[in-house]
Protein backbone atom coordinates (compact mmCIF):
# COMPACT_ATOMS: atom_id res chain seq x y z
CA UNK A 1 0.00 0.00 0.00
CA UNK A 2 3.02 2.25 0.03
CA UNK A 3 6.53 2.24 -1.41
CA UNK A 4 8.62 4.43 0.86
CA UNK A 5 12.34 5.03 0.65
CA UNK A 6 13.33 6.22 4.12
CA UNK A 7 16.71 7.22 2.73
CA UNK A 8 14.96 10.31 1.32
CA UNK A 9 14.74 13.18 3.79
CA UNK A 10 11.31 14.25 2.52
CA UNK A 11 9.94 10.76 3.24
CA UNK A 12 11.45 10.78 6.74
CA UNK A 13 10.12 14.27 7.43
CA UNK A 14 6.58 13.48 6.30
CA UNK A 15 6.22 10.05 7.92
CA UNK A 16 7.82 10.84 11.28
CA UNK A 17 5.62 12.15 14.07
CA UNK A 18 7.09 15.61 13.55
CA UNK A 19 10.15 17.35 12.13
CA UNK A 20 12.04 17.03 15.42
CA UNK A 21 11.61 13.25 15.43
CA UNK A 22 12.75 13.13 11.80
CA UNK A 23 15.75 15.43 11.99
CA UNK A 24 16.90 14.78 15.58
CA UNK A 25 15.19 11.54 16.60
CA UNK A 26 16.38 9.67 13.51
CA UNK A 27 20.10 10.36 14.06
CA UNK A 28 19.70 9.73 17.80
CA UNK A 29 18.08 6.38 17.02
CA UNK A 30 21.05 5.49 14.81
CA UNK A 31 23.50 6.43 17.57
CA UNK A 32 21.51 4.66 20.31
CA UNK A 33 21.26 1.46 18.24
CA UNK A 34 25.05 1.14 18.51
CA UNK A 35 24.98 1.18 22.34
CA UNK A 36 23.59 -1.09 25.07
CA UNK A 37 20.42 1.02 24.81
CA UNK A 38 19.63 -0.65 21.46
CA UNK A 39 17.06 -2.85 23.26
CA UNK A 40 15.23 0.18 24.69
CA UNK A 41 11.68 0.35 23.36
CA UNK A 42 9.74 3.49 22.47
CA UNK A 43 6.07 3.69 21.55
CA UNK A 44 5.53 3.91 17.81
CA UNK A 45 3.18 6.82 18.47
CA UNK A 46 6.24 8.85 19.55
CA UNK A 47 8.23 7.95 16.45
CA UNK A 48 5.67 8.15 13.67
CA UNK A 49 2.25 9.45 12.70
CA UNK A 50 0.21 6.70 14.32
CA UNK A 51 -2.54 9.31 14.74
CA UNK A 52 -2.92 9.23 10.93
CA UNK A 53 -3.25 5.45 10.67
CA UNK A 54 -7.00 5.60 10.08
CA UNK A 55 -9.42 8.46 9.46
CA UNK A 56 -12.10 7.29 11.89
CA UNK A 57 -11.67 8.22 15.56
CA UNK A 58 -13.45 5.08 16.83
CA UNK A 59 -11.17 2.81 14.80
CA UNK A 60 -8.07 4.81 15.78
CA UNK A 61 -8.79 4.18 19.47
CA UNK A 62 -8.88 0.44 18.79
CA UNK A 63 -5.63 0.43 16.80
CA UNK A 64 -3.78 2.62 19.32
CA UNK A 65 -4.80 0.33 22.18
CA UNK A 66 -3.65 -2.79 20.30
CA UNK A 67 -0.12 -3.68 21.45
CA UNK A 68 0.39 -5.74 18.29
CA UNK A 69 -0.43 -2.80 16.02
CA UNK A 70 -0.27 0.97 16.43
CA UNK A 71 -0.02 0.64 20.23
CA UNK A 72 3.23 -1.28 19.93
CA UNK A 73 6.68 -0.15 21.05
CA UNK A 74 9.80 -0.92 19.04
CA UNK A 75 13.45 -1.20 19.96
CA UNK A 76 15.93 1.42 18.96
CA UNK A 77 17.74 -1.26 16.94
CA UNK A 78 14.57 -2.03 14.96
CA UNK A 79 13.84 1.65 14.31
CA UNK A 80 17.42 2.18 13.13
CA UNK A 81 17.19 -0.81 10.78
CA UNK A 82 13.92 0.57 9.37
CA UNK A 83 15.39 4.03 8.80
CA UNK A 84 18.55 2.59 7.19
CA UNK A 85 16.80 -0.11 5.15
CA UNK A 86 18.20 -0.82 1.71
CA UNK A 87 16.21 -3.19 -0.49
CA UNK A 88 17.92 -6.35 -1.73
CA UNK A 89 17.21 -5.03 -5.23
CA UNK A 90 17.09 -1.35 -5.97
CA UNK A 91 14.01 -0.35 -8.00
CA UNK A 92 16.10 0.08 -11.17
CA UNK A 93 17.16 -3.57 -10.91
CA UNK A 94 13.72 -5.03 -10.17
CA UNK A 95 12.59 -7.31 -13.00
CA UNK A 96 10.62 -10.00 -11.18
CA UNK A 97 6.93 -9.19 -11.58
CA UNK A 98 4.47 -6.34 -12.15
CA UNK A 99 3.90 -3.97 -9.23
CA UNK A 100 0.58 -2.76 -7.81
CA UNK A 101 0.15 0.23 -5.51
CA UNK A 102 -3.31 0.51 -4.00
CA UNK A 103 -3.08 4.07 -2.70
CA UNK A 104 -5.71 5.35 -0.28
CA UNK A 105 -6.77 8.77 -1.61
CA UNK A 106 -7.30 10.17 1.91
CA UNK A 107 -4.06 8.76 3.39
CA UNK A 108 -2.73 11.40 5.80
CA UNK A 109 0.36 9.36 6.75
CA UNK A 110 1.85 8.13 3.48
CA UNK A 111 0.25 10.09 0.62
CA UNK A 112 0.93 9.06 -2.96
CA UNK A 113 3.63 11.64 -3.59
CA UNK A 114 5.89 9.84 -1.08
CA UNK A 115 5.74 6.59 -3.08
CA UNK A 116 6.29 8.27 -6.45
CA UNK A 117 10.10 8.68 -6.22
CA UNK A 118 10.51 4.95 -5.56
CA UNK A 119 7.98 3.83 -8.16
CA UNK A 120 9.48 6.13 -10.81
CA UNK A 121 12.72 4.19 -10.50
CA UNK A 122 11.04 0.90 -11.50
CA UNK A 123 11.54 0.76 -15.25
CA UNK A 124 11.56 -2.88 -16.31
CA UNK A 125 8.15 -4.10 -15.12
CA UNK A 126 4.68 -2.55 -15.32
CA UNK A 127 3.63 -0.42 -12.34
CA UNK A 128 -0.07 0.09 -11.75
CA UNK A 129 -1.50 2.61 -9.28
CA UNK A 130 -5.11 2.36 -8.15
CA UNK A 131 -6.49 5.19 -6.04
CA UNK A 132 -8.87 4.13 -3.27
CA UNK A 133 -11.62 6.72 -2.86
CA UNK A 134 -12.37 8.04 0.63
CA UNK A 135 -9.84 5.65 2.23
CA UNK A 136 -7.21 6.37 4.87
CA UNK A 137 -3.85 4.64 5.40
CA UNK A 138 -5.65 1.55 6.70
CA UNK A 139 -8.43 1.57 4.09
CA UNK A 140 -11.45 0.84 6.27
CA UNK A 141 -13.76 3.21 4.44
CA UNK A 142 -15.98 2.51 1.46
CA UNK A 143 -15.75 2.62 -1.45
CA UNK A 144 -11.95 2.41 -0.99
CA UNK A 145 -11.97 -0.93 0.79
CA UNK A 146 -14.03 -2.58 -1.96
CA UNK A 147 -11.89 -0.89 -4.61
CA UNK A 148 -8.76 -2.34 -2.98
CA UNK A 149 -10.20 -5.86 -2.99
CA UNK A 150 -11.28 -5.50 -6.62
CA UNK A 151 -7.91 -4.05 -7.69
CA UNK A 152 -5.91 -6.80 -6.01
CA UNK A 153 -8.18 -9.48 -7.45
CA UNK A 154 -7.98 -8.03 -10.98
CA UNK A 155 -4.20 -7.59 -10.70
CA UNK A 156 -3.72 -11.16 -9.50
CA UNK A 157 -5.93 -12.55 -12.24
CA UNK A 158 -4.12 -10.52 -14.91
CA UNK A 159 -0.65 -11.52 -13.70
CA UNK A 160 -1.47 -15.21 -13.36
CA UNK A 161 -3.17 -15.31 -16.78
CA UNK A 162 -0.10 -13.94 -18.59
CA UNK A 163 1.79 -17.24 -19.01
CA UNK A 164 -1.35 -18.93 -20.38
CA UNK A 165 -1.87 -16.07 -22.85
CA UNK A 166 1.77 -16.18 -23.94
CA UNK A 167 1.58 -19.96 -24.52
CA UNK A 168 -1.66 -19.63 -26.48
CA UNK A 169 -0.02 -17.12 -28.82
CA UNK A 170 2.97 -19.35 -29.59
Amino acid sequence: MTFLDQRLQQVRDETARNLFMSRVGGPMTHFTAKTPLRAMRIPMSLASKMHALVNRDDALKVWLSDRTSAGNAMTMAFLDSYMAYRPALEPEDFRICPVLLTQPAADRWTPRHLSEPFLARIRDVPVKVVMLENAGHYPLEQPGLAQMVDAIDAFYRDVTARPARAQALS
